[in-house]
C-alpha cells in the first residue's frame, strides 16, 4: 500500500495532524462552506507580531520538538504563553508537545476554550479528539470526531486533507498512530489506518480498514437488502514493509485479517488494529513481494 502524502498545517512542526493528499482515485469535493470560516492565525503571523528575543524562543521550542524533546519544547512554550496567553497558535503548539510526553488533561484544558472561541479550528478540533481518545473519554473523542467530520462536510479543512491522527498507542516498545479518514481514499477505499512504528520511529507495518468497489457486488448478491440499504462490505487489512527486491522496489507482504457486513466503529478498529500491532492476530489469507508503485 502507497502511503498519501502528508500537507502541512499552520506549524510544520506540529506535523501529527498534517493531513495526507489522494494518491489514487480523488475523493468527492466536499461541500461549498456554509459560513465563511474564521482566518486561523499562521506561524509567520505570530512571528511577525513577537519580539526578535521571542523568535528566538519560538525557533528552540521548534527545534526541541523536531528533536522529540518534546518537555523541553512545552517549557519553552508555556514560557511565550505566559506572554501571549490567547494566541491559538501557541495553545496548539504546546497542546501537540503535552501530548507527546502523555498529558492530555494540559491538551483538554488549553484546547477547550480554544474552540469556544472559535469552532471552526479544524487544527484544534484534530488535537483535541487524541487528548480525548488517550485520556480515555470516549464520548468526547467520539464528538470531536464527529465534528471534524462536520467540519469537513462544509468545506472548512484543506483540500485534500483526507485523514487525521485520532491516537496515540503505545503496543510494547512500538507506537501505533491510528488515523480517520474524512473521505474513503485510495483504490481500495481506506476508511481508517494505522500506522506501527518501531522505537527509532521507522515504519514497519500499515494496518486499514477498506472498503473496496470490487468487493461489493458479491456482498450485493449475498446481502440484497442490505446493500440496497446502503452497507457496504468492509475488510481488515495489513500490509507489512519487506525491504527493497533486487530492482530497488519496495516491497511488501498484504494480509487479510477480517471482513465486517458495514463500516465498524472505532472501538472496533481500535481493538482490531492494536491485536494486529501486537501479533496477536492471525490472518485469514497473505500475498508476498508486492510491490508499493
Amino acid at each position: 500500500m502507497k502511503s498519501p502524502r502528508r500537507i502541512a498545517i499552520a506549524m510544520l512542526v506540529v506535523a501529527s495532524l498534517a493531513g495526507r493528499a489522494q494518491t489514487q482515485a480523488p475523493a468527492p469535493a466536499p461541500a461549498a462552506p456554509t459560513a465563511a470560516p474564521a482566518a486561523m492565525e499562521t506561524l509567520q503571523e505570530l512571528r511577525d507580531r513577537i519580539s526578535a528575543e521571542q523568535k528566538q524562543q519560538l525557533d528552540d521550542a521548534m527545534a526541541a520538538f523536531q528533536a522529540q524533546r518534546y518537555a523541553n519544547a512545552l517549557g519553552i512554550l508555556n514560557q511565550l504563553r505566559d506572554r501571549h496567553p490567547r494566541d491559538p497558535v501557541l495553545a496548539k503548539f504546546a497542546s501537540e508537545a503535552s501530548l507527546n510526553t502523555g498529558d492530555p488533561a494540559f491538551a483538554i484544558t488549553t484546547l477547550t476554550p480554544l474552540l469556544q472561541t472559535d469552532p471552526s479550528d479544524w487544527q484544534a478540533v484534530g488535537l483535541l479528539a487524541r487528548a480525548c481518545a488517550e485520556s480515555g473519554d470516549t464520548a468526547c473523542r467520539d464528538a470531536q470526531m464527529a465534528r471534524m467530520l462536520d467540519l469537513h462536510r462544509q468545506g472548512l479543512t484543506p483540500v485534500g486533507m483526507n485523514d487525521y491522527p485520532v491516537e496515540h498507542i503505545a503496543v510494547g516498545a512500538n507506537t501505533l498512530i491510528v488515523y480517520s479518514s474524512l473521505e474513503p481514499f485510495g483504490r481500495y477505499k481506506v476508511y481508517a489506518l494505522g500506522k506501527v512504528n518501531s522505537p527509532d520511529g521507522k515504519l514497519f507495518l500499515t494496518i486499514t480498514i477498506e472498503s473496496a468497489d470490487s468487493d461489493q457486488p458479491g456482498f450485493a448478491k449475498e446481502h440484497p437488502k442490505e446493500a440496497a440499504q446502503g452497507m457496504r462490505l468492509f475488510s481488515l487489512d495489513a500490509y507489512a514493509e519487506t525491504g527493497l527486491n533486487q530492482a530497488g522496489q519496495r516491497t511488501q507482504t498484504h494480509y487479510t485479517f477480517q471482513f465486517f457486513n458495514g463500516q465498524p466503529t472505532y472501538d472496533v478498529i481500535r481493538e482490531n488494529f492494536v491485536k494486529i500491532a501486537g501479533g496477536k492476530a492471525s490472518p485469514l489469507s497473505s500475498r508476498s513481494g508486492l510491490i508499493v508503485p
